[in-house]
């Protein structure tokens, strides 16, 4: 993505953001974002903003090969029915009317890049702290605006975002009610009891825990939104050799694993078991 496209795709996007400084609005002066209390953001040549440049990146456990291993398994359609269950939820609502999205915690931005194309009247904003995931983002086309940014300092004014789309990332429930409309939705991917089972018992002797339970995230979602509407996905998948390496390489099961062991295991084949939730947060 260049500059002139960057600038393009901002142009939509500006009356929905703000300064995470300070919280006031932006203006777009040539290639830099700039609010009025005169904090200032250039636009990066390869296609998006950082907006969270004191963020040490070197303490990114996400780094560029993992992106790259998850950029594989997205593409070859391990999580297509994940993102067809984000889709159906979204065309209920909104069909083809415009409406304003924001990706927290985008990675390299499937869903994001995904539901741009799906929904072309849509203004598509994909936020991620991670700047190696940005980076793998913005190099592939889609109309979708790249943001390296804090899910605890939102760059969004107050009210003006019709969904939050929290795939895998921690919530900020706080956050996410505030940039919402009142009448705005979360969507939000979590693992099931059986996801990446298969990785989960390779690796079983450096993790914590023997078995995954989804129960506390979902008391925690309790305590701030209403479930609408609630969608199981669960399929297991054969793979070949490339595509466990790539598994094994971008879940953070793997952190703890040295590298030869994580090198040397081959999976089978693979369990996705997730549940995509439509909520409204509460106040």
């Amino acid at each position: 993505m260049n500059l002139q496209t960057l600038q393009r795709l901002i142009t939509p996007a500006l009356p929905k953001l703000a300064c995470p400084r300070c919280g006031s609005a932006f203006t777009l002066a040539d290639t830099s974002l700039k609010c009025s209390q005169n904090h200032c953001y250039d636009l990066c040549a390869k296609g998006y903003v950082n907006l969270a440049p004191q963020h040490d990146q070197s303490k990114e456990k996400y780094d560029a090969a993992l992106f790259e291993s998850r950029k594989r398994i997205l593409t070859d359609g391990f999580y297509q029915p994940v993102l067809d269950a984000i889709s159906g939820m979204l065309q209920q609502k909104y069909a083809d009317q415009p409406f304003s999205l924001m990706d927290a915690g985008c990675g390299e931005g499937y869903y994001a890049r995904q539901l741009a194309q799906h929904f072309p009247s849509a203004t598509v904003i994909g936020l991620d702290l991670s700047r190696d995931g940005i980076r793998a983002a913005a190099r592939q086309p889609g109309e979708v605006l790249w943001l390296v940014a804090d899910l605890k300092q939102l760059p969004l004014c107050d009210h003006q975002t019709d969904v939050v789309l929290d795939v895998f990332t921690p919530a900020n429930y706080e956050e996410f009610h505030r940039v919402l409309k009142p009448e705005g939705e979360l969507i939000k991917v979590i693992p099931d009891s059986d996801y990446l089972c298969e990785i989960r018992q390779a690796f079983q002797p450096y993790l914590r825990q023997e078995g995954y339970s989804n129960q506390q995230v979902l008391d925690h979602l309790d305590k701030h939104a209403d479930v609408l509407e609630r969608a199981e996905i669960r399929q297991t998948f054969p793979l070949t050799e490339e595509q466990s390496r790539c598994f094994l390489h971008m879940t953070p099961m793997g952190f703890s694993v040295p590298e030869k062991v994580r090198n040397e295991t081959i999976l089978q084949e693979i369990t996705l078991h997730l549940q995509v939730l439509r909520c409204r947060v509460k106040g």
